[in-house]
């Protein structure tokens, strides 16, 4: 496949043309409530909350509230996100409603986070709505407005509780993930010490989850685990974001193996613009751009997996889900110490040194998800047909998520 020698302005516009005029999926954007516009204010709320020492969660939190309050009171405010997400062009945004802490708290934390995403929606209901279906998405585009999909990435807030499952379906969930890095009672994640793949009590999820309609993430699954669900799922399953560990070397990423499985059974795999899971260990994009930071990645870094796995499995089941673009992280600083989660000396979250994850490495151009367009001119400048690039953008998750959920 071949690079485009036109400039990449040139692309652009044909992406914002396309971002216009089709439906565009984000199959795991940042948490719409608090990773992705910073007002001033915000940023100063946010800088300050780090110099007292807080954790990643409190400033999240403290920022989501601000939003939220800002959005309902102040129009301003309310415009100024929404032409953020207008920049992104983006018509419809899976976002984390929980990923990882204290077993004990999880149930009240995704509530939580539940909560303050309906009265972010409630702020914004002339121009935003619930993504509960692949009609809504269709709504959302033809009336120019924005759908957000709800998520967990760990199931650790269902717990043994599958009525638990039908109070968050009934509020908006549509996708789950068994596990995120660690071990949990349904299954193995992909930083865990040992892989064991899907509990009995996993089986019995995976079986509920496809009665549900609601679509099976498996992008932290260990290796096993992500077997596993392919082979006990009835209906496609997904990896909403991201990578080829061909690539990278990553444990973040998927085999070719599990690649090949998942587009075999119909999935969906989306790849994510994190830099440090999308290249090996030693490289950064320094070698295309000269002056980047070290560590940074590249627009055709991102390429590189998206053609990868396309080579593999074809055009029809590849997709974008960003996980990065945070401006949070790059209005702050961050020390190792900042990043990780600790709760009763334990770290829920369980990066490991090996997992090189920091806040301060960004993929040039994309160092903020308003800059979505950027991915799909560069889909475009890398010789991919219009054609192929509209399902990349969003019609292939639209397939996926209108075949499981309706």
């Amino acid at each position: 496949m071949d690079v485009s020698t036109a400039p990449f302005s040139d692309a652009l516009e044909r992406a914002r043309r396309i971002h216009a005029e089709e439906i565009v999926m984000d199959s795991l954007a940042p948490t719409f409530t608090c990773e992705m516009m910073l007002t001033p204010a915000m940023v100063d709320l946010a800088r300050s909350l780090q110099r007292q020492g807080e954790s990643r969660s409190v400033i999240r939190t403290a920022l989501a509230e601000h939003l939220i309050e800002s959005a309902a009171s102040d129009a301003t405010t309310r415009e100024a996100y929404l032409a953020y997400w207008r920049r992104a062009g983006v018509t419809a945004a899976s976002c984390t409603l929980y990923d990882a802490g204290p077993p004990e708290r999880a149930w009240d934390d995704a509530l939580t986070e539940l909560a303050r995403g309906h009265r972010l929606l409630q702020a914004l209901q002339d121009s935003f709505l619930l993504g509960d279906s692949a009609a809504a998405v269709e709504r959302a585009h033809r009336e120019r407005r924005h759908a957000v999909i709800f998520n967990l990435q760990n199931a650790e807030p269902i717990g043994e509780r599958f009525d638990r499952l039908e109070i968050l379906y009934n509020l908006g969930l549509r996708i789950v993930q068994p596990a995120y890095n660690l071990r949990n009672r349904f299954a193995d994640g992909c930083v865990e010490r040992c892989d064991g793949g899907l509990s009995r009590l996993g089986e019995a999820l995976v079986e509920r989850l496809n009665r549900r309609r609601v679509l099976i993430d498996l992008s932290h699954c260990s290796d096993r685990t992500t077997m596993d669900v392919i082979a006990a799922s009835r209906a496609p399953v997904a990896f909403t974001h991201t990578s080829a560990r061909a690539l990278s070397q990553h444990a973040r990423g998927k085999t070719d193996e599990a690649l090949r499985a998942i587009a075999e059974r119909g999935g969906y795999v989306g790849v994510l613009i994190v830099p440090f899971f999308l290249l090996p260990p030693g490289s950064d994009g320094r070698s295309r751009k000269p002056d980047l930071p070290a560590g940074w990645a590249t627009l055709d870094t991102v390429m590189d997996h998206v053609v990868h796995i396309m080579d593999l499995v074809g055009s029809d089941c590849v997709g974008i889900g960003t996980d990065w673009g945070k401006p949070y992280y790059t209005a702050l600083r961050w020390s190792a110490g900042m990043v990780r989660e600790e709760t009763s000396s334990f770290d829920w979250v369980g990066w490991r040194s090996q997992d090189r994850f920091d806040p301060n490495l960004q993929t040039w151009e994309l160092e903020s998800w308003d800059l979505w367009p950027n991915l799909t001119a560069a889909l475009l400048q890398r010789g991919i047909p219009e054609t192929t690039v509209v399902k990349i953008v969003g019609g292939n998750f639209l397939r996926i998520f209108r075949e499981v959920c309706g």
